[in-house]
């Protein structure tokens, strides 16, 4: 239908501009005028003109952009009926969406190539990559679209512009100003799988000072699909000849369940601005990382970022863009890997043979905390050389933190033998280290 249209519009302009110039007289026929005047049209139909930044960090079109770059616009977003930043990506060409068996986070596969960590994600030019995995969509996959002004990617390699977490793509959510909103507006909606949404967005200019944001809350029960068999039937099969019970919970439904709070909050005075982001998310974990149906298991994710810069051009060739900015990640989990009275057959002596038949009466459970830290600062500065041609320097530094490891099992981490109670292995056997990283 678009090309139709297209066809349409292109043909008519060209019967207009035969007409205007066939009936002066006066005026010689100009293939050229009109050969501009449809490309121009042309550009516009398509998208060319439409202005990106991420491809070089330079305002430019799209046609000029020395990268494979797509755009996808709020008015797109809302004639679609997107919901989340997710869905938004199903569409993109080349991007693919699958849901992991384990914890039912959300993959990206570009071009056939999949990995989360590999897919950099940037809010307003803030990168949202988890550090410890390199995962920006375990938080980021129900980011609701509301506040979002347009989203920006790059189909491709971009690690020689950005670095980390770039090798498959990168992905900019750019989030309206003051003067796209200019008003408060709420809306509310309900939906499949017992789903409800609630919106505020907001953005107003008061002289020199602007702000905008979103508040928003959804939760919903998730996907309902049935599970027949899980990790423990296979389990359960092998030992019951010995006369044990089934423990296994398949047939069942998996746990998708998710609730979730955002506040995002951008404020600009003149020059000066300070963006900030708060993201609550409180979800299941699908099956969890043994593959078995549990319907106890939680897991608790908190982010939260602060920005604040300042933009100044002087005799428009020279641009500072300092600034500063403080991340931290939060991810709290309770696992219940095995349901009550689930059993394992346990090597305990290490020989490769499993001898022993292991009983957790409570089921298997993990409990893991842990927080990652960023501080950064950050001094580019652009000198436009001539027209289209500008060469920016600067200097960046991280330190990125890793503490408040936390880890208690019901279970010896090693051999897996049942402790009987949940005990405390944060100092002796973490699941991760504390560390420090200065980049």
């Amino acid at each position: 239908m678009q090309c139709f249209n297209h066809s349409a519009l292109l043909s008519g302009q060209t019967e207009n501009l035969h007409s205007e110039e066939s009936n002066d007289t006066s005026l010689p026929y100009n293939d050229n005028l009109e050969i501009e005047r449809a490309m121009e049209i042309e550009n516009i139909w398509y998208g060319f003109e439409e202005k990106v930044s991420i491809a070089s960090r330079q305002e430019t079109s799209i046609n000029e952009a020395p990268s494979i770059v797509s755009v996808i616009t709020a008015e797109e977003i809302k004639n679609m009926e997107f919901r989340t930043f997710a869905d938004v990506l199903r569409t993109v060409p080349g991007f693919e969406i699958r849901k992991m068996g384990d914890y039912g986070n959300v993959v990206p596969v570009v071009r056939g190539i999949d990995g989360a960590n590999k897919v950099r994600v940037m809010l307003n030019g803030h990168l949202v990559n988890f550090p410890l995995w390199g995962d920006a969509f375990m938080y980021f996959d129900d980011f609701p679209v509301e506040n979002i002004k347009k989203i920006e990617f790059i189909r491709g390699p971009g690690s020689a512009m950005y670095g980390e977490n770039a090798f498959k793509g990168v992905i900019n959510i750019i989030t309206n100003n003051a003067e796209d909103i200019n008003s408060v507006r709420v809306n509310t909606g309900y939906g499949s799988f017992d789903t409800i949404e609630e919106n505020i967005t907001f953005g107003k200019r008061y002289g020199d000072i602007a702000f905008s944001g979103l508040l928003h809350y959804r939760t919903t029960n998730g996907h309902e699909g049935t599970i027949n068999s899980d990790t423990q039937t296979l389990v359960d099969s092998s030992i019951s000849s010995l006369g044990y019970a089934k423990t296994s919970e398949a047939p069942g439904s998996v746990e998708d369940w998710r609730r979730e709070y955002n506040l995002n909050l951008k404020t600009i005075y003149k020059d000066f601005y300070i963006e900030g982001l708060y993201i609550n998310k409180d979800t299941s974990s699908y099956l969890g990382p043994q593959y078995v149906l549990s319907d106890e298991s939680d897991i608790e994710l908190n982010y939260v970022f602060v920005e604040a810069g300042y933009k100044k051009t002087f005799e428009e060739i020279l641009t500072f863009r300092p600034r500063i900015y403080y991340d931290q990640f939060e991810r709290n989990g309770y696992f219940e890997l095995i349901s009550e009275e689930g059993i394992l057959p346990l090597d305990l002596d290490g020989d490769g043979a499993k001898e022993t038949l292991e009983l957790y009466s409570d089921g298997l459970i993990g409990q893991t905390w842990g927080t990652q830290k960023i501080a950064g600062a950050e001094l580019p500065v652009d000198y436009q050389i001539f027209d289209e041609n500008t060469v920016t320097l600067g200097m960046e530094f991280r330190l990125i933190n890793q503490t408040n490891i936390r880890y208690e099992t019901n279970f010896d981490p090693i051999t897996y033998e049942s402790l009987g109670s949940i005990q405390n292995f944060s100092d002796t056997l973490p699941y991760i280290e504390e560390v420090t990283r200065r980049i």
